[in-house]
């Protein structure tokens, strides 16, 4: 094992000299007084001065000069508060200047999200360090990951969740550190326990004592547990002592980092996987992946025609075999959720449980810290619980895929809990949030692929557990991927549109089924599938217009119709669930949660029914239906 990080547990002659450490902490509270204009946060930054002193001149694995160095110590600021830090240590210490955009990829040392948030993703960085070094060896991958929050983020859901599942998964190399007055104490000491049950070692030091920080710091670095460190301070004086402007401050910080970089940069060249660590590291793909993963599910299509869950589960055993970096995190319902695959001994997905809201933040956390490509399975109705981690990957601009099914939901009279009726509605107004509802194997496949190739935001995939039927008008496309537009047209009209059914996910199919009803009773039809709204929006007037077409819209989607407005216009109709505990009803054939061909033909012969005589109306005529109108009860 490299002794790097060993030997940084040993002071350098500068940092053990008599004051050092006082020195260097009274130039970061002095640097935290001229960069932090909020009067509430200055102090509490303040109190972390200490520790940071000790941390960054004496243990913290880094190099100025080369702040993207993958094996570097990850540094993480959780809490607002604390926000200043990394950019004062950054230029104290030498390093040159990174990006100030809380949106930029370095904003992985600036994880200031929802509450909690940011220790979630500090607890997924360290799972991502523990898998790469299972395939790579310590002699590449030997870095530890330090995160600065608040006492107060230590008893949010999603803290306790990722810690629950740190102390579960054993990664001994990640270090939580708050900070807090004497004052909060008593109400700290009644959550550390909580942490001392899920595995972690707890230990409380003064924040101004550089002795007690350096020992917990050398017995984190120890221990075969994550640990967690509470600074505790006491009110600081009215007066601070001068400030002592000396660059050689951190010179000896500098050459250690060095000296290590050095080292591992040595131990890379004569690794025989350095070719393809390098690879992911720099979040590259492997050569011709896209065109082998296309061969291998349109080569499969012919076995039949699964349900999106199941070609989504077919899919991510395909992609392990080609993309070595794909980690999934998988939660205890869902069809996913006894998918294991195992690679050289290891094994490449796990298992959250029930935890989800700590799975989501610590996909975020694989995501930031790079080299592996982050994938999360689930249910639907669970996205509720992990809304504040999806909000944060699209705040960051992280690539995370998420696959929702609703394999384990029902429709009775108890299920209104569990239908997810404005999960969709939510998701799509997310900024920077990719929603994807594929209709059948095809398509699945198809979005998955997108997912795969968007790098700056988070993709999520809805698939429906209805058993899917052939889809054979898309046999006419050949290889193009049609979801990559957002919507096109499944089915055509023979003549001229009467009425469009737009739908996504399962619907598609039943609006194929109204569409044959439609022919029957003398309508022309056409079928819009519609499985990305994000990308449908972003293309052409032209294109959007000559999909939709100029006749009545019918929206049809298992879910409430908030937003669905912009695509049907003033005259289109809606048919889905807009209530919670809907199910269908057999002596109420339009029921609302009733979602069938019939009822779909029914409503579309009433809607150009209804057009067609207020058109006659105001053109003066006699109000008559257009011919095949009356024979509509009796086809249906």
């Amino acid at each position: 094992m490299p002794k790097d990080h060993a030997t940084a547990s040993l002071p350098t002659d500068l940092a053990a000299a008599t004051g050092m450490p006082d020195r260097l902490a009274t130039a970061i509270r002095h640097a935290v007084t001229i960069h932090e204009t909020d009067p509430r946060y200055a102090p509490q930054a303040r109190v972390m001065a200490g520790f940071c002193a000790v941390l960054w001149s004496r243990f913290l694995r880094f190099d100025p000069a080369s702040p993207e160095w993958p094996d570097r110590d990850r540094f993480i600021v959780s809490s607002p508060p604390y926000r200043v830090l990394p950019g004062i240590m950054a230029e104290l210490s030498g390093q040159a200047p990174r990006p100030t955009d809380p949106n930029a990829r370095a904003s992985e040392r600036q994880a200031c999200g929802p509450n909690g948030q940011g220790l979630g993703a500090a607890i997924g960085m360290a799972l991502a360090e523990q898998k790469l070094a299972a395939r790579f060896g310590r002699s590449v991958v030997n870095h530890r990951v330090w995160a600065v929050g608040c006492w107060t983020e230590l008893s949010t859901g999603v803290a306790l969740e990722s810690a629950a599942l740190a102390g579960q998964l054993g990664l001994d190399r990640v270090t939580l550190v708050v900070g807090l007055w004497e004052s909060e104490r008593p109400q700290v000491e009644a959550i550390l326990p909580r942490y001392s049950a899920s595995g972690w070692s707890v230990r409380k030091v003064d924040a101004c004592n550089a002795e007690q920080i350096a020992a917990a710091i050398a017995s984190s670095q120890r221990t075969h547990k994550p640990c967690l460190i509470a600074c505790v301070a006491t009110p600081e004086p009215a007066s601070s002592p001068a400030v002592i402007d000396d660059p050689g401050l951190w010179a000896g910080a500098a050459r250690r980092g060095a000296s290590a970089r050095r080292s591992w940069l040595r131990r890379l060249l004569k690794d025989r996987q350095k070719t393809e660590f390098e690879r992911m590291a720099h979040n590259q793909r492997p050569a011709f992946w896209q065109q082998d993963w296309q061969r291998s599910w349109r080569d499969g299509s012919g076995t039949g025609r699964p349900a999106p869950p199941v070609a989504a589960r077919r899919g991510l055993e395909t992609l392990h075999e080609l993309l070595p970096e794909l980690t999934c995190l998988r939660s205890r319902q869902g069809i996913m959720a006894d998918l294991s695959v195992r690679r050289a001994g290891a094994e490449t997905d796990q298992s959250c449980g029930t935890q989800v809201n700590g799975m989501a933040a610590l996909l975020n956390g694989i995501a930031m810290h790079g080299g592996l490509l982050a994938c999360g399975a689930s249910t639907i109705i669970a996205v509720d619980r992990m809304r504040p981690a999806l909000r944060y990957a699209a705040m960051t601009d992280q690539q995370v895929i998420y696959l929702l099914t609703d394999d384990d939901l029902h429709r009775g009279e108890s299920a209104g809990g569990w239908q997810p009726v404005e999960q969709l509605a939510s998701l799509r107004a997310m900024p920077n949030m990719m929603v994807f509802r594929p209709a059948d194997h095809r398509e699945t496949m198809e979005c998955m692929e997108l997912a795969l190739r968007r790098t700056n935001g988070p993709s999520l995939l809805t698939l429906e557990s209805a058993i899917s039927c052939s889809a054979h008008e898309r046999e006419q496309y050949g290889l193009t991927n049609l979801c990559a537009r957002g919507g096109y047209v499944v089915a055509e009209a023979e003549h001229a549109r009467q009425v469009t059914l737009v739908a996504t996910g399962h619907e598609v199919i039943l609006a194929l089924k109204a569409r044959r009803l439609l022919k029957e009773a003398g309508m022309e039809a056409a079928v819009v599938s519609l499985p990305c709204w994000e990308l449908f929006a972003a293309q052409k007037m032209t294109y959007r217009n000559a999909v939709l077409g100029t006749a009545p819209r019918i929206g049809i989607e298992a879910a409430s119709g908030f937003g669905w407005e912009r695509w049907l216009g003033p005259d289109g109709l809606f048919v889905g669930i807009d209530g919670f505990g809907a199910t269908p009803a057999p002596d109420r054939p339009d029921s609302a949660a009733d979602i069938t061909p019939e009822r779909i033909c029914r409503d579309a012969m009433r809607l150009v029914r209804r057009l067609s005589e207020a058109t006659m109306q105001t053109a003066g005529g006699n109000g008559a239906a257009p011919p095949g109108m009356a024979s509509v009860d009796a086809c249906v």
